[in-house]
C-alpha cells in the first residue's frame, strides 16, 4: 500500500466518525488529514524524482565505462617500445598524448577544440643519443 493510499484510507476512517468539523476535535483531525495528505504527495514526487535520477546515473555509469574501455583499448594500441609524448594544444591548453607513429604523422586534431596541430620534427635530431631540448616532453 502506497503512502497516499493510507492517507486515502485513514481519510475514510475520520469521515467515517461523522466528526463535527465546528468543534476542535473535527478541526483537528481535519487538519491532520491536510497535512498527511500533502506529505504523502511530496513523499510520492520525492519517489519519482528518486527513480529518475537512479536511472540517469546508471546511464552515466554505463557511459563511463564505455570511456575507460575505450581509454584502455587506445592505450593498448600504443606499442610499449614506442616513446610516449606530451603535446600541449596552442588553442585550448588541452594535453593530447601522442608515440612516435603519431608524432610522425605530422599533424593531428585535437579531441578538444579541433584545431589542426602541425609538428615540423625535422630539426629534431639526437646528439649523442640523448633527446635535444627542442623535443616534445618524453614520458
Amino acid at each position: 500500500m502506497t503512502v497516499i493510499e493510507r492517507v486515502v484510507y485513514l481519510k475514510g476512517l475520520i469521515e467515517g466518525m461523522e466528526l463535527d468539523t465546528d468543534k476542535k476535535e473535527g478541526k483537528l483531525w481535519t487538519a491532520m488529514l491536510a497535512v498527511m495528505e500533502e506529505l504523502a504527495e511530496n513523499v510520492t514526487d520525492l519517489q519519482q524524482q528518486n527513480a529518475e535520477l537512479s536511472e540517469v546515473l546508471d546511464d552515466l555509469y554505463e557511459e563511463l565505462h564505455a570511456i575507460e574501455d575505450d581509454f584502455w583499448e587506445a592505450e593498448e594500441d600504443f606499442d610499449s617500445d614506442d616513446s610516449v609524448y606530451q603535446v600541449i594544444c596552442p588553442t585550448c591548453d588541452e594535453v593530447i598524448f601522442m608515440n612516435d607513429e603519431l608524432l610522425e604523422k605530422g599533424s593531428t586534431i585535437c579531441p578538444a577544440c579541433g584545431e589542426e596541430l602541425e609538428f615540423d620534427l625535422s630539426g629534431l635530431e639526437e646528439e649523442g643519443g640523448e633527446d635535444t631540448e627542442d623535443e616534445a616532453v618524453k614520458l
